[in-house]
């Protein structure tokens, strides 16, 4: 069967230094514990930003349009527990243009949940696990498990939806969807 690039997972994404800085400055009062999703474009998202950027040119990915595309479809997201960010019924899947999810949390529990579904590829979920960086390509339907009420603080991302379709030769893992009417 054939099969497409669904999704490109790279743990460990940023150096440690970078993590680090991560780590320190993601706030419990602004990040972590407020109640609710919330969305901010601070110094903090910005300087994460710019790592992406220096990643995604290391990866020789970056478009020409995405400087503007991502100054305004990126953001620092934080979920609190019950809180269903897919705006729905649980687990309602959706699709992009090609974008990112990237976690900035500090720790995470499987038991929290908070992953992240695939529909109809050979992975169903991956964990939202710190330092992780996702890239989805387009029309993949994925969804947000709900965080649970044992989750000591909120799920914490940078996303961004810049477009376009990417592969790489060494990801943490690879995604693929099967290809219903390949072409001949």
């Amino acid at each position: 069967m054939e099969t497409r690039t669904a999704a490109l997972v790279f743990d460990n994404f940023l150096s440690a230094d970078k993590w680090n800085y991560i780590v320190e400055n993601v706030s419990v009062d602004k990040y972590m514990k407020p109640s609710g999703f919330h969305e901010w474009k601070d110094d903090l998202h910005g300087k994460i930003l710019g790592w992406l950027k220096e990643k995604f040119d290391e990866f020789d990915w970056t478009e020409p349009h995405w400087e503007q595309s991502l100054s305004h479809w990126s953001f620092i997201n934080s979920v609190a527990p019950n809180i269903n960010q897919e705006m729905g019924t649980e687990m309602q899947m959706h699709q992009e243009f090609g974008g990112f999810v990237y976690y900035v949390h500090p720790s995470w529990k499987s038991e929290w949940g908070g992953q992240l579904r695939f529909e109809n590829c050979d992975v169903r979920q991956i964990e939202p696990s710190p330092n992780r960086f996702v890239w989805i390509n387009p029309c993949v339907l994925h969804g947000i498990q709900v965080v649970n009420d044992n989750a000591s603080h909120n799920r914490i991302t940078v996303v961004g939806w810049p477009e376009g379709c990417k592969e790489h030769t060494n990801p943490t893992l690879q995604i693929n969807i099967p290809i219903t009417n390949p072409v001949s």
